[in-house]
């Protein structure tokens, strides 16, 4: 009997020491996280994983691997937690899954545990911006309403949150509701975010409501903030002063902005034929032409631009290509759906080639020269 209370004695004592033992090396462990020693961090969590495998560790462990970068060994060490239920893991803890899967670009994993952080903690900004930007941004999901949905809630208790009034704006943006985007834009630079961004997307915004003397305002602050080297707002800056008639000045941020512009046939197509309005309105009818022709090399089928060289042509007195485009212009005419604005388009093309010609469904090419 005195050999068995012995040898139990002996199996308590080995135990305590194994846990001291392990409760050191874990000490350690967290000394080395505390100065972001991950690397050594790592080594002492590893050794005491190998004797407790308790999720308290197993935490430990996933945060020393998220620090590291190792995004997918933290998602599959805190996926393994979960499985007793999402219940289990901490606010901090859930946090990290959430962002190990938007850094590894997971958007369906995004989701899952934003959803379940938002229905913990409804009032967290970061997460609801970036739950927000998933689906503002994302092509394969594109629901800016739902990104409304999820900021305009959170909005009716906290309206001072910087990334969320972003993605509510952005999210009205999309949905063509101008005047709340506008309104929130606005609330942004109230708040003092007066970034490339926001300036921007408010220039967008009232270009969009037609109220160009603000657009041009920010429009003009953007392309200064990006140092003019931003295609896109340069091309928008350019469309918004020619429709104002500030041609020489629109002109010059189409130019710039072509200069700039990776070649996107769709978009370059839309800065030439805005660049060709610019040079007709100033009279300057052979640069028009040369725009429009240009254009016309990235969309052949632009019917309206097609007759606009007809006109510029029309007012430098060469009839002959002024009737081959006004040719071809009809050709194409005739098999689209007629309404008023095309009917006067016709009737002016048809007086000036001086016949009404029946294509037969063929499309006149246009000239070579």
């Amino acid at each position: 009997m005195r050999i068995i209370n012995l040898i139990l004695l002996l199996m308590t004592l080995t135990a305590a020491s194994a846990r001291a033992d392990n409760d050191m090396t874990e000490a350690l462990g967290d000394s080395c996280m505390k100065i972001n020693d991950t690397f050594n961090a790592m080594r002492y969590y590893g050794e005491v994983l190998q004797a407790d495998r308790s999720d308290a560790i197993k935490d430990k462990m996933a945060h020393c691997l998220f620090m590291r970068g190792e995004y997918r060994k933290c998602a599959a060490m805190l996926e393994d937690m979960a499985k007793k239920g999402a219940d289990s893991l901490s606010q901090e803890t859930m946090r990290r899954l959430f962002d190990c899967y938007r850094y590894m670009d997971n958007t369906a994993k995004q989701i899952e545990w934003g959803n379940r952080l938002l229905s913990r903690c409804p009032m967290d900004g970061i997460v609801t911006a970036y739950m927000a930007h998933i689906y503002n941004s994302d092509d394969k999901i594109s629901s800016p309403q739902k990104a409304y949905d999820i900021t305009a809630k959170y909005m009716q208790t906290d309206s001072t949150c910087l990334p969320v009034i972003r993605e509510y704006a952005d999210a009205n943006f999309l949905m063509r509701d101008y005047s709340k985007a506008i309104n929130a834009y606005n609330r942004l630079l109230e708040l003092g975010d007066s970034t490339y961004n926001t300036v921007y997307s408010l220039g967008m915004a009232y270009m969009q409501t037609g109220k160009n003397p603000m657009a041009r305002k920010w429009l003009t602050m953007a392309a200064e903030k990006s140092k003019m080297q931003n295609a896109g707002c340069l091309y928008r800056l350019g469309i918004v002063c020619v429709d104002m008639d500030s041609l020489a000045e629109g002109i010059d941020y189409l130019e710039k902005s072509i200069e700039l512009m990776e070649p996107d046939h769709t978009v370059l197509f839309v800065v030439k034929r805005a660049l060709g309005e610019g040079y007709y309105k100033q009279g300057k009818y052979w640069s028009a032409i040369y725009a429009w022709r240009e254009a016309l090399k990235l969309n052949r089928n632009s019917m309206a631009t097609i007759f606009n060289t007809a006109q510029a042509y029309g007012f430098i007195g060469k009839h002959d290509m002024e009737k081959a485009y006004y040719r071809t212009f009809l050709s194409m005419a005739a098999l689209v759906k007629p309404n008023k604005e095309l009917n006067q388009m016709v009737k002016q093309a048809e007086a000036v080639v001086g016949v009404k010609e029946n294509f037969n469904g063929a499309i006149i090419s246009l000239p070579a020269n």
